[in-house]
């Protein structure tokens, strides 16, 4: 039924954003530059090609081992759909905004670029500060703490319907149970 095929993908995104998280606030630490990719309504078929298909459960451990300095994908963006990381290694277009500030580099210039051409939001981890920064609609938020992030994550990729959706199955259970 419906109902239950939203329950599972607001279960699979739940999970993949707390995986995401784990994982980036750890690259953070460790100052490890990172550029994670969640598709929203425009298929992304196009960047996946760029890369080397994944097609994995999001795993904190996985994203930390995808992009491991050493790991030869480690340069591209992971993109992650419907909860999923689909591919890894990926080349995203690079933003022409002139704006940006000189001390971002390729990282977030794809980052920010991704946001502008298509309905996504990306995910920056800085090699050079370990500083988290979100992109979307052509705009960059930066230094975010990885509370803050899991916020807006949560906010943009779970639909608020969904969020009343589960609410409502959870009162019609225990409705049923009395």
């Amino acid at each position: 039924s419906r109902i239950h095929h939203g329950l599972q993908d607001h279960q699979a995104m739940n999970m993949a954003i707390l995986q995401t998280i784990e994982a980036v606030s750890d690259l953070s630490w460790s100052k490890t530059g990172a550029l994670i990719i969640f598709e929203k309504y425009d298929s992304l078929e196009p960047i996946i090609n760029t890369g080397t298909v994944i097609n994995a459960d999001v795993n904190a451990e996985l994203l930390k081992n995808l992009f491991f300095n050493k790991a030869p994908l480690h340069d591209g963006a992971v993109v992650l759909t419907n909860g999923r990381i689909t591919a890894a290694g990926c080349i995203l277009p690079l933003s022409a905004n002139q704006n940006i500030s000189k001390e971002l580099g390729t990282r977030h210039r794809a980052g920010l670029g991704m946001s502008e051409n298509y309905d996504s939001i990306s995910v920056i981890v800085s090699e050079e500060t370990g500083a988290i920064s979100l992109a979307q609609g052509g705009m960059l938020k930066r230094h975010l703490a990885p509370e803050t992030l899991e916020r807006l994550l949560i906010q943009e990729l779970i639909p608020a319907e969904e969020k009343r959706e589960k609410f409502n199955v959870v009162e019609w259970v225990k409705g049923k149970l009395k």
